[in-house]
């Protein structure tokens, strides 16, 4: 019942939104505005996985590793001073500017139910929730949010991983992912934020820096229990999102 009733008031927003032309959004503003973790024990099950570039590919483990180890993890320490429910407010902003997103997402991929549940939270996330700083929509309504990305839509579709890709900075990817990263990318708010990059950089670098405070101590886990580090993190990667694509 609780949850019905979130759901009129969410539709209801809506209405009214949509009576005044969505005008926060109709002047190029957006709303103010978390990576699942990999299981070392992948590494024992390795999956067939397509790796032409490893050479590449290492390489470019080790750029993420020292960047990692030498710039994030040190910033997300010092990140640590600020409290917890502050930064876990950070991250459901940012969360919540992705549901749009997931939102066509799940519409593409014939979920029209998950679709439903990802539009109810943006909207109420976005307006009691105060811009997505509170998680309202499951705190007090239990709609929880799903993962949902174009790369996970393509593989729905029938398209393969292709090649295992290590991105700087980003992270294990493959060519289907990489391709569903720029299609997500473009329907974040953030990439349409106008201005010079001086401008629009901080907020996805608050982003990076608050998702790894949440996040610390996982990648140093799974560096320990793993003989080779870059084939545990490509083994757990690609198993994992095999994984959201098969689960459906």
């Amino acid at each position: 019942m609780r949850k019905i009733t979130c759901f009129k008031v969410a539709f209801l927003f809506l209405f009214i939104f949509s009576l005044l032309e969505f005008p926060v959004l109709a002047k190029g503003q957006s709303f103010p505005g978390q990576q699942e973790s990999l299981n070392p024990q992948m590494e024992q099950e390795p999956a067939k996985v397509w790796d032409p570039l490893e050479k590449s590919n290492r390489k470019v483990f080790k750029f993420n590793d020292w960047f990692y180890t030498d710039i994030v993890r040190p910033v997300s320490r010092v990140y640590l001073k600020v409290p917890q429910p502050v930064r876990n407010a950070v991250g459901n902003t940012f969360d919540n500017l992705e549901d749009p997103a997931r939102f066509v997402n799940f519409v593409l991929q014939g979920r029209p139910r998950r679709a439903g549940n990802e539009m109810a939270r943006f909207i109420l996330n976005s307006t009691v929730g105060i811009g997505g700083f509170f998680d309202v929509a499951q705190n007090a309504c239990g709609i929880q949010g799903n993962n949902a990305d174009f790369g996970q839509t393509l593989g729905i579709w029938g398209l393969g991983p292709g090649a295992y890709l290590l991105i700087p900075v980003l992270g294990p990817s493959d060519e289907r992912d990489f391709l569903g990263y720029v299609a997500d990318s473009a329907m974040d708010p953030l990439f349409w934020v106008p201005g010079p990059w001086w401008v629009t950089a901080p907020p996805s670098a608050l982003k990076y820096v608050n998702t790894a405070s949440l996040h610390i101590g996982q990648y140093e886990a799974m560096k320990r229990a793993s003989l080779d580090p870059y084939v545990a993190m490509r083994n757990a990667y690609m198993q994992y999102r095999q994984h959201l694509i098969e689960k459906r």
